[in-house]
């Protein structure tokens, strides 16, 4: 079991692509919405099974801005 926060992505991102980009350009691994199905295109979904810590820079990377 854990928490997770699906984000819808902007109209015209896909979910692979943009997890490949966050994943190579940022080191940030999150799950693409359509390892749940078809319905999950447009989607991408972050786990907060990790420290608060984690998440602030996993969030600083995102945006390249530091809180």
């Amino acid at each position: 079991k854990g928490m997770f926060v699906w984000a819808k992505l902007p109209a015209g991102k896909l979910a692979e692509e943009t997890i490949d980009a966050l994943l190579y350009e940022k080191h940030i691994f999150i799950a693409p919405g359509t390892i749940f199905g078809t319905q999950g295109e447009g989607y991408i979904r972050f786990s907060l099974c990790i420290s608060e810590e984690k998440i602030k820079e996993a969030i600083e990377r995102i945006l390249n801005v530091e809180f």
